[in-house]
């Protein structure tokens, strides 16, 4: 298109400059042909001169021989102004021939491109709805799969906290074990001992000094029992009796178990006040895994029947659909023949893999015409396949009311007939309501007439009139008198059809 634009403003352009051209070149022709005729008069006057003065002859030649010299010259130029004319005329030709050429370019190039709009916005109305499917699919898919994830992952947290609470306390358990078995062997340690000092007072009578010694050893070790006792008390909470009745003995001599005491004795340290709750939790822990993966497959078995639910469905919707689209499609034949009187039509599938995803084409040929589609017909040819459409789907599945508005305007009278033969088959099972300007519609097919005047400016009235049976008034409203008396004396009976006059 900006080509030919282009093309266009530069004939336009060429055309003004040969228009100077050719204005110029006249203005020097009538320039020219003022001084051609002054030298023709001046020409006559030296002939006349001639036979009154014979004596100037010479003199009288040189000028006329002059003037005839100039004569020539201006004739010269006029042929040269001339063959210019000409060729500017000549070249306005060509401006003007490539003018038409751009301005048929420039119309060929608009209509491709109204083409190609039309094809961009049809792609791009049936790329949106195709993408508003996917992205609903795929939303309700990332939420299925989001929540899935969420509980997976929750499930595993609390798994892995259970497991290392488990792990937090068996060890816990096994050290409280070892230092129990250590305060055992200790106290089995003092035991001996004190078995041992018995022995020595019942031999120490004579040996003062050693049984002073063993007295202060013993009032040494009682200190430290005492102690041992009371932090043994205070660490494990429990009497020393309880501690001792549950200790067992371990072959091992003192340093080693002082220093695994104190190593354990560390460890506790570390590890921190145990939690005395931390069965309840684990129970509580346990319970809330074994709700959390039964809801977990109740969304699975959900998910998986609303699957199967979605494939039942579209499954049982492309059957009827099928169904219904092959008795619409022969009923539209049928019908289509019996308002063209021959002639070739077709329903076709955009897409048959996935019926319900495409769109419907209407294919039509009228008789004596090549296929082609439905647009490219004319308007009478329009509503005559819009009329087999809908009386095609009335024969698959009747309705009780229709209402058409004007659909016989663009008709001919032949064709006006087989519209109102076509409503007078399907009258018996649907109510027509038909607003129309055409009698012939009126008088064949219509029984019951409504009608709007205005017999004063500015105020309606409406005017009625039953074509077959009672008056349309007594049949509506026994009490409002009738605005038309009735056409036809027929027996009365309730009427299946009617048709507005609009």
């Amino acid at each position: 298109a900006i080509v030919a634009h282009e093309a266009a403003s530069q004939a336009a352009r060429e055309n003004a400059d040969a228009a100077d051209r050719s204005a110029s070149l006249a203005r020097q022709h009538q320039r020219a042909a003022r001084e051609a005729a002054e030298a023709r008069g001046l020409i006559e006057r030296l002939t006349e001169r001639v036979a009154a003065t014979i004596t100037r002859i010479g003199s009288v030649a040189t000028s006329a021989r002059e003037i005839e010299a100039r004569i020539a010259e201006r004739e010269a130029a006029v042929a040269a102004s001339r063959e210019m004319l000409s060729s500017a005329e000549h070249t306005q030709d060509e401006a003007r021939d490539q003018r038409t050429a751009s301005q048929i370019r420039r119309a060929q190039a608009q209509a491709q491109l109204e083409v190609a709009s039309d094809r961009e916005r049809h792609l791009s109305e049936e790329f949106a709805s195709a993408s508003g499917r996917l992205e609903s699919l795929q939303l309700e898919l990332t939420t299925l799969s989001s929540a899935d994830a969420q509980l997976t992952e929750q499930v595993t947290h609390w798994q892995s906290d259970l497991d290392a609470r488990h792990a937090t306390l068996e060890d816990a358990e096994q050290k409280l074990a070892d230092a129990e078995r250590s305060v055992r062997q200790v106290d089995e340690r003092l035991t001996s001992d004190e078995h041992g000092l018995v022995e020595m007072r019942r031999h120490s009578s004579a040996l003062s000094e050693e049984l002073h010694s063993a007295e202060l050893r013993y009032t040494e070790l009682s200190g430290r029992r005492a102690a041992i006792r009371e932090r043994l008390e205070a660490e494990w909470k429990k009497p020393v009796d309880e501690l001792l009745a549950g200790a067992e003995s371990l072959e091992l001599d003192d340093e080693t178990l002082r220093a695994e005491a104190a190593l354990v004795r560390e460890q506790l340290d570390a590890l921190g006040p145990v939690n005395p709750l931390a069965i309840e939790e684990h129970d509580e822990e346990t319970k809330r895994l074994s709700f959390l993966t039964t809801q977990r497959d109740d969304l699975n078995s959900a998910k998986s029947s609303l699957h199967q639910a979605i494939r039942e469905i579209d499954t049982t919707a492309r059957d009827l659909f099928l169904q219904t689209f092959v008795q619409v499609r022969e009923n539209f034949r049928n019908i289509f023949m019996t308002l063209f009187g021959g002639g070739e039509c077709d329903l076709r599938l955009e897409n048959p893999e996935k019926p319900l995803e495409g769109d419907i084409e209407i294919h039509a040929s009228p008789r004596g015409k090549r296929t082609q589609r439905i647009h490219l017909l004319s308007s009478g040819e329009k509503a005559l396949v819009a009329l087999s459409l809908l009386f095609g789907i009335f024969l698959t599945k009747p309705s009780p009311f229709c209402l058409l508005d004007e659909v016989d305007a663009p008709l001919d009278d032949q064709n006006i007939g087989h519209f109102v033969r076509m409503l007078n088959r399907f009258k018996n099972k649907t109510q027509f309501i038909v607003i129309t300007h055409n009698p012939r519609t009126t008088t064949e097919a219509a029984d019951a007439v409504y009608g709007v005047t205005m017999q004063e400016p500015g105020v309606s009235s409406l005017v009625s009139v039953r074509m077959r049976g009672k008056t349309v008034d007594e049949t509506i409203s026994p009490a409002h008198p009738a605005h038309t008396p009735q056409l036809h004396d027929e027996p009365a009976e309730a009427a299946d059809t009617a048709s507005v006059i609009a």
